[in-house]
């Protein structure tokens, strides 16, 4: 049997996927006695063929699934990884990227814990899954080196520093932030404090990082706008502190500017903590869905962009490399939207 493990909430639920293999073993026949029973072929004793349509009936086995198998040699699996190393899991964009598996004919196996290189490498080379969608993308990326040798049977969500031959889909976070610094140029504001995700560990950080900074540095060279600059582990309480001390340093500044939604409530206390209004004295930019962006008061002038997109594409662009259906690697950019809202206004000087 293959175990599908997913922790949700600290609960771990275990789900059994059964191949031709395990019928096989559990029948104590051979698989291509299996594959004759299930093509119905004539050259099987009924004993052994009702014994086998036991085994998969208790085993709750579907037969069109394992024709696919023997037809392709494939698993008809695709494994998702995603390693909780900060981030909770976006559950849109793991429940799109299992719906699109599933209209294309294949599973998707979540798995969230830790692997070691061989562990991952073993996914494919045990056949049990055709391909890897890899989440959580660090700029330099072990696991990215590691299936370098295999690109035709792994996508990433996110991207690495060197993607030479390499499939991905990702959020183009570095010109979303570059309009958000448009935005604010236009309104006058030329010192703005950025805050966003410090590194996970040492020598490790998160590749959407890392983009959305430099979109944000060359932005401001653009407009001759001074870069405030604070990396933070994005709690509440660590935001808070990075945009207070900022502003306690810097009072200059009158526009701050976050590419990830955890960073916009400790930026919002830092700036009610200082008694500045929004967005007559200071304007603020984040990165939020547009359900939570219009409660806000005022509403938050966001960027926007959906995670299901990322998922549901990425299970698109691997499944269309497992069928031959495209030559080369696929790399697709999905630009955030900026929508202006009440949290941005001219700048003021204080």
């Amino acid at each position: 049997m293959k175990y599908l493990r997913l922790t949700l909430d600290g609960r771990e639920t275990v789900i059994k996927k059964t191949t031709i293999v395990d019928i096989a073993k559990e029948a104590g026949v051979s698989v291509s006695t299996v594959s004759r029973i299930l093509n119905n072929k004539p050259d099987v004793a009924e004993k052994t063929r009702q014994r086998v349509l036991q085994v998969i009936e208790e085993q709750n086995f579907t037969p069109q699934t394992a024709w696919q198998q023997l037809r392709s040699g494939k698993s008809r699996v695709i494994t998702l990884h995603f390693p909780q190393n900060f981030n909770p899991l976006f559950q849109g964009m793991i429940a799109d990227a299992a719906l699109r598996c599933e209209q294309l004919g294949f599973t998707l196996n979540l798995m969230v814990g830790p692997l070691d290189e061989p562990e991952l490498l073993n996914i494919l080379r045990s056949g049990q899954a055709d391909g890897i969608i890899l989440t959580e993308t660090l700029t330099h990326d072990w696991r990215v080196e590691s299936l370098r040798g295999y690109p035709s049977r792994f996508v990433m969500i996110g991207r690495c520093a060197d993607t030479t031959g390499l499939s991905y889909v990702d959020s183009a976070i570095e010109l979303g932030v570059g309009d958000a610094i448009d935005h604010l140029a236009e309104l006058g504001h030329r010192h703005v404090g950025f805050l966003t995700l410090g590194k996970i560990a040492p020598g490790k950080e998160y590749s959407f990082t890392g983009f959305a900074r430099a979109g944000c540095q060359a932005a401001c060279r653009r407009h001759g706008i001074t870069c405030h600059l604070r990396a933070t582990d994005l709690s509440n309480e660590s935001v808070t502190d990075a945009a207070v001390n900022l502003l306690e340093q810097h009072p200059e500044i009158t526009a701050f500017v976050t590419p990830q939604d955890s960073g916009v409530p400790g930026i919002l206390k830092a700036i009610a903590l200082r008694g500045l209004r929004i967005p007559e004295d200071i304007s603020v930019v984040g990165l939020l869905d547009e359900a939570f962006a219009e409660m806000i008061t005022p509403p938050l002038t966001a960027l926007d962009f959906s995670s299901h997109t990322l998922g549901f594409t990425a299970a698109e662009l691997l499944v269309a490399q497992l069928n031959d259906e495209v030559s080369g690697p696929q790399q697709v950019l999905i630009k955030p939207e900026l929508h202006v809202r009440g949290s941005t206004g001219p700048c003021v000087q204080r």
